[in-house]
């Protein structure tokens, strides 16, 4: 066609259309590329947001458990030095068991209130003078992964006496257990184990134990022995512990010295 032809300025028009059309066609696919690749960004950032918020979220729950589970002793040590039996009690399950010292083994709710009953002489409330200081100290609780149940060992320090008759210093490591019941913690299992407890006047410098952990199995017998009767002051015991070394491996002094006659190194 010559540039002179009327025709010409026609077709010119419909060329630079055609080719409009084709830039934008070609953006519009350029811009919707970006949008998917956008979109998909935008879905790993909040997949990575959601699994941030529910590993946060469960280390949260897992602390308000570990506080939780800590109250429950320290609530159980108050209520025993006060001798209120009906408050202690409520805090263990159904089918909790009790064992302390070298007294055996108490399985359930009423033998644990026959228990302590029987601790009290069969009355709730302290004597007149009478001192049962009961301190949880030094706690470590270890969850469970699904966050039902837990483990925890403290230490027991005691100051307990009677004005005008005796003063007793007693000290122990508990190792119990904890199960989560319709949201609410409470104590499955208490093991206390007596290491000392000696009489306040010379203390366990010259005092061998006053009750060789024996405190109400002779008048209320147990339902199952101890699970671990290995004797009192002043024979020494390390109760195995409930949870690992943190930054290490800890290794019994048996298991040493059994590894050095073999030439076995840790």
């Amino acid at each position: 066609m010559k540039l002179n032809s009327p025709l010409f300025p026609f077709w010119l028009i419909v060329a630079l259309g055609v080719l409009q059309g084709c830039s934008d066609i070609a953006e519009s696919t350029n811009q919707a590329a970006v949008t998917v690749e956008s979109t998909e960004a935008d879905a790993v950032r909040m997949a990575a947001l959601r699994s941030q918020l529910a590993m946060l979220q469960q280390q949260a729950q897992r602390v308000k458990d570990a506080n939780a589970i800590k109250r429950l002793q320290r609530t159980y040590g108050y209520y025993v030095e006060e001798a209120l039996w009906d408050e202690v009690v409520p805090l263990f399950a159904d089918n909790a068991t009790l064992e302390m010292a070298r007294d055996g083994v108490y399985v359930g709710k009423e033998r644990i209130r026959a228990y302590f009953y029987a601790l009290g002489d069969g009355q709730q409330g302290l004597r007149e003078g009478q001192l049962n200081e009961q301190l949880q100290l030094m706690p470590v609780v270890t969850l469970s992964e699904d966050g039902r149940s837990a483990k925890a060992r403290w230490r027991n320090l005691m100051l307990t006496g009677q004005l005008g008759e005796q003063a007793l210093w007693g000290e122990g490591p508990f190792e119990n257990e904890y199960v989560k019941e319709d949201g609410v913690w409470r104590i499955s299992k208490l093991w206390w184990q007596q290491a000392i407890l000696v009489s306040y006047a010379g203390g366990w410098a010259k005092n061998a134990d006053a009750n060789n952990g024996i405190w109400v199995s002779g008048t209320l017998p147990p339902d199952a022995p101890p699970t671990d009767d290995h004797g009192s002051w002043p024979q020494t015991y390390l109760p195995p512990f409930s949870f690992a070394n943190p930054v290490g491996k800890y290794v019994p002094e048996a298991a040493t010295a059994t590894e050095a006659a073999s030439g076995v190194q840790q």
